[in-house]
């Protein structure tokens, strides 16, 4: 039996699906990496996930910039105008965004994608051109119906 809240959240996802087929341009491509070294082949393990449907993504609302965030093992973090917000219905798992044990989750904004398939330079690596890479600064869990994440961009490019 499902509750009240996981109807609400595949509601969430079919008023996405709408918006997409409407063009609204802040529903864009999000792809989770997870990353994790696997100890016996000492390879690294990478799997994407490619966000369906097309999560909403905005700049960060003016009242959260200069907010103090609060993470453990991290000095003085300030939300920036710069950081971007993502709203993916909760249909999706909370571990898809803060993965257990030694993996890392790293998201990318606009991958290239063609047929609903992310397109790699290289498939054996999974590398990918182009895309802007970020990395995971608030998981709010305050709505019951959407996962809202706070991204920060990497300065550096993988």
């Amino acid at each position: 039996m499902t509750s009240l809240y996981q109807k609400l959240s595949q509601i969430e996802g079919k008023m996405a699906e709408i918006d997409i087929r409407l063009g609204i341009p802040q529903r864009r491509n999000l792809l989770i990496r997870h990353q994790s070294l696997n100890p016996t082949t000492r390879q690294l393990e990478i799997v994407d996930t490619l966000v369906q449907p097309k999560p909403l993504i905005t700049s960060i609302p003016p009242k959260f910039v200069n907010l103090p965030v609060s993470i453990e093992g991290a000095d003085s973090i300030f939300l920036s105008i710069n950081d971007i917000q993502v709203e993916i219905p909760r249909t999706h798992p909370k571990r898809l965004f803060i993965p257990e044990g030694n993996t890392r989750a790293i998201f990318i904004l606009e991958p290239p994608i063609s047929n609903n398939q992310v397109v790699y330079i290289n498939p054996a690596t999974k590398t990918i051109n182009g895309a802007d890479i970020y990395r995971l600064v608030v998981l709010m869990e305050n709505d019951p119906t959407l996962w809202k994440l706070i991204l920060r961009r990497d300065k550096d490019k993988k």
